[in-house]
Protein backbone atom coordinates (compact mmCIF):
# COMPACT_ATOMS: atom_id res chain seq x y z
CA UNK A 1 0.00 0.00 0.00
CA UNK A 2 1.48 3.46 -0.80
CA UNK A 3 1.73 6.89 1.32
CA UNK A 4 -0.47 8.34 -1.21
CA UNK A 5 -3.05 5.93 0.33
CA UNK A 6 -2.70 6.54 3.37
CA UNK A 7 -3.12 10.13 3.34
CA UNK A 8 -6.14 10.03 2.09
CA UNK A 9 -7.66 7.83 4.06
CA UNK A 10 -6.26 9.58 7.17
CA UNK A 11 -5.30 13.55 5.33
CA UNK A 12 -5.12 15.40 8.50
CA UNK A 13 -1.95 15.83 10.66
CA UNK A 14 -1.34 14.89 14.25
CA UNK A 15 1.79 15.62 17.10
CA UNK A 16 1.32 13.17 19.23
CA UNK A 17 4.12 12.24 21.75
CA UNK A 18 6.48 14.49 20.14
CA UNK A 19 6.09 12.18 16.47
CA UNK A 20 4.26 13.39 13.38
CA UNK A 21 1.03 11.31 12.39
CA UNK A 22 -1.76 11.15 10.44
CA UNK A 23 -4.98 11.10 11.55
CA UNK A 24 -8.74 11.41 10.56
CA UNK A 25 -10.59 14.02 13.15
CA UNK A 26 -14.11 14.14 13.38
CA UNK A 27 -15.66 17.00 15.50
CA UNK A 28 -18.95 15.95 15.69
CA UNK A 29 -17.80 13.15 17.74
CA UNK A 30 -15.12 14.39 19.05
CA UNK A 31 -12.84 11.89 17.62
CA UNK A 32 -9.31 11.59 16.41
CA UNK A 33 -8.44 8.13 14.73
CA UNK A 34 -4.89 7.57 14.48
CA UNK A 35 -3.31 4.47 12.54
CA UNK A 36 -0.20 2.84 14.11
CA UNK A 37 2.00 0.30 13.56
CA UNK A 38 3.95 1.04 17.45
CA UNK A 39 1.57 2.75 19.82
CA UNK A 40 2.60 6.05 20.63
CA UNK A 41 2.69 6.94 24.45
CA UNK A 42 -0.48 9.08 24.91
CA UNK A 43 -2.53 9.10 28.20
CA UNK A 44 -5.84 10.48 29.19
CA UNK A 45 -5.31 14.54 30.03
CA UNK A 46 -2.43 14.68 27.63
CA UNK A 47 -2.75 17.72 24.56
CA UNK A 48 -2.31 16.49 20.76
CA UNK A 49 -1.23 18.84 18.43
CA UNK A 50 -3.97 19.10 15.10
CA UNK A 51 -1.67 21.11 12.31
CA UNK A 52 -4.14 23.22 10.17
CA UNK A 53 -3.32 25.38 6.78
CA UNK A 54 -1.50 27.73 8.83
CA UNK A 55 -1.52 26.46 12.71
CA UNK A 56 -2.24 24.15 15.34
CA UNK A 57 -4.93 23.67 17.25
CA UNK A 58 -4.40 22.05 21.19
CA UNK A 59 -6.93 18.86 22.07
CA UNK A 60 -6.83 17.44 25.24
CA UNK A 61 -7.39 13.75 25.49
CA UNK A 62 -10.26 12.55 27.40
CA UNK A 63 -10.42 9.27 26.60
CA UNK A 64 -8.66 6.98 24.48
CA UNK A 65 -9.31 3.31 22.91
CA UNK A 66 -6.60 0.83 21.05
CA UNK A 67 -8.27 -1.47 18.37
CA UNK A 68 -5.44 -3.96 17.71
CA UNK A 69 -5.90 -4.74 13.89
CA UNK A 70 -8.48 -1.94 13.82
CA UNK A 71 -7.69 -0.34 10.40
CA UNK A 72 -7.81 -4.13 8.83
CA UNK A 73 -5.31 -2.92 6.20
CA UNK A 74 -7.74 -0.28 4.58
CA UNK A 75 -6.09 2.93 3.52
CA UNK A 76 -2.96 2.32 5.50
CA UNK A 77 0.16 0.39 6.32
CA UNK A 78 -0.18 0.39 9.95
CA UNK A 79 -2.37 -2.21 11.13
CA UNK A 80 -3.74 -1.06 14.62
CA UNK A 81 -5.91 1.92 15.15
CA UNK A 82 -6.26 4.36 18.07
CA UNK A 83 -9.03 6.21 18.76
CA UNK A 84 -8.61 9.40 20.66
CA UNK A 85 -11.73 11.34 22.53
CA UNK A 86 -10.23 14.94 22.57
CA UNK A 87 -12.26 18.33 23.46
CA UNK A 88 -10.76 21.38 22.17
CA UNK A 89 -9.84 23.81 25.31
CA UNK A 90 -8.94 26.72 22.63
CA UNK A 91 -12.58 26.93 21.14
CA UNK A 92 -13.78 27.35 24.72
CA UNK A 93 -12.91 31.28 25.11
CA UNK A 94 -15.56 31.51 22.33
CA UNK A 95 -18.57 29.90 23.38
CA UNK A 96 -21.06 30.38 25.69
CA UNK A 97 -20.51 30.11 29.46
CA UNK A 98 -23.42 28.54 31.08
CA UNK A 99 -25.00 31.23 33.75
CA UNK A 100 -24.58 30.52 37.07
CA UNK A 101 -27.39 33.20 38.66
CA UNK A 102 -28.31 33.18 41.82
CA UNK A 103 -31.64 35.49 42.50
CA UNK A 104 -32.39 35.70 46.47
CA UNK A 105 -35.44 36.97 47.52
CA UNK A 106 -36.77 38.42 50.82
CA UNK A 107 -39.28 40.23 52.49
CA UNK A 108 -37.87 43.74 53.49
CA UNK A 109 -41.00 45.34 54.48
CA UNK A 110 -44.74 44.60 54.31
CA UNK A 111 -44.99 46.51 50.88
CA UNK A 112 -41.09 45.69 49.56
CA UNK A 113 -39.66 42.65 48.33
CA UNK A 114 -36.24 42.63 47.86
CA UNK A 115 -35.22 40.74 44.78
CA UNK A 116 -31.64 40.67 43.75
CA UNK A 117 -28.18 38.97 42.59
CA UNK A 118 -25.11 39.07 45.24
CA UNK A 119 -28.11 40.79 47.75
CA UNK A 120 -28.53 44.00 46.14
CA UNK A 121 -31.14 45.63 47.08
CA UNK A 122 -33.67 47.67 44.11
CA UNK A 123 -36.24 49.93 45.63
CA UNK A 124 -38.95 51.66 43.43
CA UNK A 125 -41.03 54.19 44.92
CA UNK A 126 -43.00 57.50 43.38
CA UNK A 127 -41.40 60.60 44.48
CA UNK A 128 -44.98 61.40 45.43
CA UNK A 129 -45.10 58.38 48.01
CA UNK A 130 -41.57 59.52 49.60
CA UNK A 131 -42.60 62.89 50.09
CA UNK A 132 -46.10 61.56 51.77
CA UNK A 133 -43.97 58.80 54.00
CA UNK A 134 -41.66 61.61 55.41
CA UNK A 135 -44.33 64.12 55.92
CA UNK A 136 -46.13 61.77 58.31
CA UNK A 137 -43.16 60.85 59.70
CA UNK A 138 -41.89 62.75 63.32
CA UNK A 139 -38.48 63.57 61.97
CA UNK A 140 -37.73 67.20 61.50
CA UNK A 141 -33.86 66.56 59.38
CA UNK A 142 -36.18 64.64 56.80
CA UNK A 143 -38.80 66.94 56.29
CA UNK A 144 -35.94 69.93 55.87
CA UNK A 145 -33.78 68.07 53.51
CA UNK A 146 -36.56 66.80 51.62
CA UNK A 147 -37.80 70.66 51.50
CA UNK A 148 -34.15 71.68 50.40
CA UNK A 149 -34.19 69.23 47.34
CA UNK A 150 -37.58 70.17 46.43
CA UNK A 151 -36.90 74.21 46.24
CA UNK A 152 -33.35 73.23 44.33
CA UNK A 153 -34.02 75.01 40.76
CA UNK A 154 -32.94 71.50 38.88
CA UNK A 155 -35.04 69.18 40.85
CA UNK A 156 -38.42 71.60 40.20
CA UNK A 157 -37.25 71.92 36.77
CA UNK A 158 -37.30 68.16 36.07
CA UNK A 159 -40.12 67.39 38.44
CA UNK A 160 -42.35 70.89 37.18
CA UNK A 161 -45.35 71.82 37.79
CA UNK A 162 -45.88 68.70 40.36
CA UNK A 163 -43.60 70.54 42.80
CA UNK A 164 -46.30 73.07 44.21
CA UNK A 165 -48.55 69.79 45.12
CA UNK A 166 -45.55 68.55 46.51
CA UNK A 167 -44.90 71.22 48.62
CA UNK A 168 -48.67 71.27 49.91
CA UNK A 169 -47.46 67.59 51.26
CA UNK A 170 -44.65 68.82 53.27
CA UNK A 171 -46.79 71.90 54.79
CA UNK A 172 -49.62 69.56 56.25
Amino acid sequence: MSLRNSINAYPQIFIIDGKEMHGSRNTAKGTVLVPYTLIPKIRIGDSILYKTGGGEISLTVTDLEEVEDGTLGVGTIHPHLLTLYVENKSSSAYKNQPSTTTFNIQSVSGQQVQVGESNNLVVNITLQELVEKISKSDDPEAKSLLNKLLNNSTVSGVVGAGASALFSYLSK
